[in-house]
C-alpha cells in the first residue's frame, strides 16, 4: 500500500499531552486530577489531600518505567480503566532520572567527600551525564506518546517553576517564570526544559493575577495584591511565563476551582473542536 493512499484529512482522536506549571500551592495537581478518569502517579510528597485514584509514591525512575509497561500491557488488553495519567511532577521525575544517571557512574558510592559526584562530573564530565539524562527523559516521553496515540490516554504532567533571567534576541533581558527543569547555559544544546515544551500539546501557566502596590515612603516595601480575578491559565508565550499550545487558543483562560478542567476543555473545543471534557463530574 502506498503512503499517498493512506493520507488522512481528519483530526486524529488522540490523548492530550499537557504540562501544567505554576508556583507552589496554586492547584496544579488538583486541576490535573480533574481531567477525565484520572490516575495520579505521585513522584513526590504533597498529594495526600487530592481525592483521586492514585498509585503508591514512586521514588525511582525504574519504577516509573515499570508502571508504564504495566499500563501499556493493560491498555493493549483493553483492561486499563483510566483515561488520564497525571505525573506529579516533571521536576521530581528529572531528579529521579539524575539519580539514576549518577548511580550508573563507576565512582558512585565511593565516598569521595572532597569531590562528590555531580551531574557535571559524572560519566567523565563534558555534559555526558546530562546527555544520558536527556535520553532517559526522551524514553519516558516516547512511552507516553504510545499511550496517547494508540491508547487515546491523556498525559498530564505538573511542573514547578522558578524565577529566571531570559536573554531574548528580539527584546533583550527580562525576568520570567520558567519551568524548573534543566536547560543548558549555552544556546547550542537543549535540556529537558526544551524537550518537554516541544513535546507538549499544551503548556499552561496557572496563576492568580496580582498588581504591585508601590510604597508611599521609604519605610514601606512594595506589596503584591490580588487583582481579584480568580485563577487563570496562560496558554500563549508571554514575557512573564512559559506557555503555548497547538489548539489555537490565545491569551488567558479562567480556571475556577470547581470544574476547572472543563473550562480548559471548553476553550480547546471552541478553538479547534477537540473534545477533552470530563463528563463524570
Amino acid at each position: 500500500m502506498s503512503i499517498l493512499s493512506q493520507v488522512n484529512h481528519n483530526s486524529q482522536p488522540v490523548g492530550i499531552r499537557a504540562v501544567l506549571s505554576g508556583v507552589e500551592k496554586v492547584g496544579k495537581t488538583t486541576l490535573a486530577c480533574s481531567a477525565p478518569r484520572a490516575l495520579l502517579v505521585p513522584l513526590e510528597q504533597g498529594f495526600s489531600g487530592v481525592k483521586v485514584s492514585k498509585t503508591p509514591l514512586l521514588n525511582h525512575y525504574e519504577e516509573v518505567l515499570a508502571l508504564l509497561d504495566e499500563i501499556t500491557a493493560a491498555a493493549q488488553a483493553g483492561t486499563f480503566q483510566y483515561q488520564t495519567l497525571v505525573f506529579d511532577s516533571a521536576t521530581a521525575l528529572e531528579r529521579q532520572i539524575h539519580d539514576t544517571v549518577l548511580r550508573r557512574d563507576p565512582l558512585y558510592g565511593k565516598g569521595n567527600t572532597k569531590n562528590p559526584l555531580t551531574m557535571e562530573s559524572a560519566l567523565g564530565g563534558y555534559g555526558k551525564a546530562y546527555q544520558y539524562a536527556n535520553e532517559l527523559f526522551q524514553g519516558f516521553l516516547q512511552r507516553c506518546d504510545v499511550l496517547a496515540t494508540y491508547g487515546r490516554i491523556n498525559i498530564v504532567l505538573t511542573c514547578h517553576v522558578f524565577a529566571a533571567r531570559v536573554v531574548d534576541p528580539a527584546f533583550g533581558e527580562y525576568d520570567t517564570w520558567d519551568l524548573l527543569l534543566h536547560s543548558p547555559k549555552n544556546q547550542k544544546a537543549y535540556g529537558k526544559r526544551e524537550m518537554i515544551t516541544q513535546w507538549a500539546d499544551l503548556v499552561g501557566f496557572l496563576h492568580e493575577p496580582l498588581f504591585v502596590s508601590e510604597a508611599k515612603d521609604g519605610h514601606q516595601l512594595n506589596r503584591g495584591i490580588s487583582a481579584n480575578q480568580g485563577r487563570i491559565m496562560g496558554v500563549n508565550r508571554q514575557p512573564g511565563y512559559v506557555a503555548g499550545n497547538r489548539f489555537g487558543m490565545v491569551n488567558e483562560i479562567s480556571i475556577p476551582k470547581e470544574q476547572g478542567w472543563n473550562h480548559l476543555a471548553q476553550s480547546i473545543y471552541n478553538s479547534c473542536g477537540l473534545d477533552y471534557y470530563n463528563r463524570d463530574v
